[in-house]
């Protein structure tokens, strides 16, 4: 199974994300395969899946941070939508290296609305009707993006 899948069917049956905070901030690295226009890396902030793999992140750059929790209706339609708009990319369970898998909020999103309804989530949102709303919505900005 990839990183992605793992991350995704973890995630929706767990109802939350694992982030590092400290004081500066989130868990971020930088992009090595894409750029802003300027030409400078794209930002990523990470996310884990689970306790352990945020623990085992927690060296070099990354020590002086603390796991926390984010729920995964907060998560979707919050962070990923918010993500799209300062483009940003999800890193997926970086480990103590700060290497990971690099994914766009979009594919992201559209990961866990088909995982949630593959496993017949009960997940009540706040800002859409349902998870085909969010998913027309992700695939509305994701063709205007890539025009």
């Amino acid at each position: 199974m990839s990183q992605f899948n793992q991350f995704i069917k973890e995630i929706c049956s767990e109802e939350k994300v694992y982030i590092l905070t400290s004081d500066e901030g989130f868990a971020i690295s930088y992009s090595e395969e894409f750029e802003y226009e300027d030409g400078s890396n794209l930002e990523i902030i990470c996310f884990w899946s689970n306790t352990d793999l945020a623990e085992k992140a927690k060296q070099n750059q990354w020590a002086n941070h603390k796991i926390d929790t984010i729920d995964l209706r907060t998560f979707l339609e919050e962070w990923l939508f918010g993500m799209i708009e300062e483009v940003s990319l999800v890193g997926i369970n970086f480990d103590e290296t700060s290497k990971g898998e690099e994914d766009s909020p979009f594919d992201v999103i559209l990961g866990i609305i088909h995982e949630l309804k593959t496993i017949n989530s009960t997940l009540k949102l706040d800002h859409f009707k349902d998870f085909d709303d969010v998913k027309s919505l992700t695939l509305e900005l994701k063709e205007s993006y890539n025009q």
